[in-house]
């Protein structure tokens, strides 16, 4: 069992959220992966969410600990579009880099 501290000092068991970055981080980009999917590997990484206001379907997340750094998920039903699988590796791939130590 690997565990990683994120956010704010806390620790989890990572291989659960491996398994599911490896899912995201395929080639070519999967289609049709699920929105609880991403947000999931979001907050297992530490990232916090602000719901969209007014009815929009865009989430932002942002990582406290990463000044000036956020990703915006367009949901789509309960699926998100290639583009968003992207941004979520991209994402999850910095705070690797930048608070777990690269890798």
């Amino acid at each position: 069992m690997v565990l990683y501290k994120y956010g704010r000092g806390n620790f989890l068991e990572m291989s659960r959220y491996e398994k599911l970055y490896e899912k995201f981080n395929r080639t070519p980009t999967p289609t049709g992966l699920r929105f609880a999917d991403a947000k999931n590997l979001l907050f297992a990484y530490g990232f916090d969410m602000r719901q969209p206001s007014g009815g929009s379907s865009h989430y932002i997340f942002f990582h406290p600990r990463i000044d000036n750094y956020h990703i915006t998920i367009a949901k789509d039903g309960n699926k998100i579009k290639p583009h968003y699988v992207r941004e979520t590796v991209k994402a999850v791939d910095r705070v690797k880099e930048e608070l777990i130590g690269g890798e």
